[in-house]
């Protein structure tokens, strides 16, 4: 018996020893001169534009697989630069081991604008590569695509200044409210103390500033008038046509949430608190299933709805519409009508705590 193994062991040991050298020899056939990836989609001469409505639509690239002659992972890195820079610091819009990826344009906007530094809305010249490697080895470059893209910035619109006692009359350093059609300026303003001011179509006292004619409701652009004053300090909304010269003023004691999602249902509002240092309202409160809308001094005279119903965060306007509240439970709610930056809208975040 012990005989009849020794042969059956010897040609086992043979079977292993073959089939370890053929796997040997499958790991050492790995070729570091891949043909490298050709990117089949965006392609070449493709230019795009991106809007503020495009910023949630996404964008897809793809390419060719590589071949190393074996089965192993690729990693494939997809890198943007600016024409005529050779990839010194290309940004990269993604990493991925498939030959494929889709890239929400609000994203690349973001890279284009901040980290490639391009020019908002104006069409760049742009150049698009695809890496390959495998384990940061046996690297293979796509040939370069050129692209067109323009990105998208909210333009900064027209904007009146409100210097005054309550900042120490220096028009640099005063809030503004912005142009919501050719001649008229809207905004929101604290003022602390101080209550006398002026609105001024610059930064300086060198150009037009708007004072008080003597008449209720109308300006001057005499620029030796006295300032406006108001009755008492606190949170106000401005409104200014420049061209008819005439101004609305109203001190908003409270903003709140109304609505059958909240509290107080739609018979009364749900009171938010202003943080003077962020320039904001909010409020913590539980909500249920149902709508929500913001207005001011508990009434209706001045209230906005979303531009869009089942955003949890967005643009206010004034609209019938109100905020969709998907299920109970405790929010926090905030509105900024400061207006001080892109996209200069009044903006709202609902987000459950």
């Amino acid at each position: 018996m012990k005989n009849k193994m020794k042969p059956i062991s010897i040609l086992v040991l043979a079977f292993l020893l073959v089939m370890g050298c053929e796997k040997d020899e499958t790991k050492a056939v790995l070729n570091p001169n891949a043909t490298p990836p050709q990117i089949t989609e965006v392609k070449e001469g493709y230019v795009g534009v991106i809007t503020e409505e495009t910023t949630t639509d996404t964008l897809v690239f793809e390419w060719n697989k590589v071949d190393y002659g074996v089965s192993t992972e690729v990693s494939y890195v997809l890198e943007l630069d600016s024409a005529g820079r050779n990839f010194a610091a290309p940004i990269v819009l993604a990493t991925t081991a498939l030959d494929s990826v889709g890239l929400i344009l609000g994203d690349i906007n973001t890279k284009l604008i901040d980290q490639l530094k391009v020019t908002p809305n104006v069409a760049s010249s742009l150049e698009l590569r695809v890496r390959a490697s495998v384990n940061s080895k046996f690297p293979a470059v796509s040939p370069v695509v050129k692209i067109k893209i323009t990105p998208w910035k909210a333009a900064k619109p027209a904007t009146l200044w409100l210097p005054g006692g309550y900042q120490g009359w220096n028009p640099g350093n005063a809030p503004v409210i912005v142009a919501v059609s050719d001649f008229v300026f809207e905004g929101y303003v604290y003022i602390g103390s101080g209550t006398a001011f002026k609105f001024t179509s610059s930064p300086d006292w060198d150009h037009i500033n708007y004072g008080d004619s003597k008449t209720p409701g109308k300006l001057t652009t005499d620029g030796l008038a006295d300032g406006l004053s108001l009755p008492v300090p606190g949170y106000y909304k401005f409104k200014v046509d420049t061209d008819q010269l005439t101004y609305q003023i109203d001190l908003i004691q409270t903003w709140g949430v109304v609505g059958d999602a909240t509290p107080g249902a739609w018979a009364s509002s749900t009171a938010m608190t202003y943080n003077q240092a962020k320039d904001t309202w909010s409020v913590t409160l539980n909500l249920k299933n149902g709508a929500l809308k913001f207005r001011a001094n508990d009434g209706w005279d001045i209230n906005y709805g979303p531009a869009n119903s089942n955003d949890f965060a967005g643009t206010l306007i004034q609209t019938d519409a109100a905020i969709s509240i998907p299920e109970e439970g405790n929010y926090t709610v905030t509105i900024d009508l400061s207006k001080s930056k892109a996209p200069y809208a009044y903006t709202y975040t609902v987000k459950k705590n």
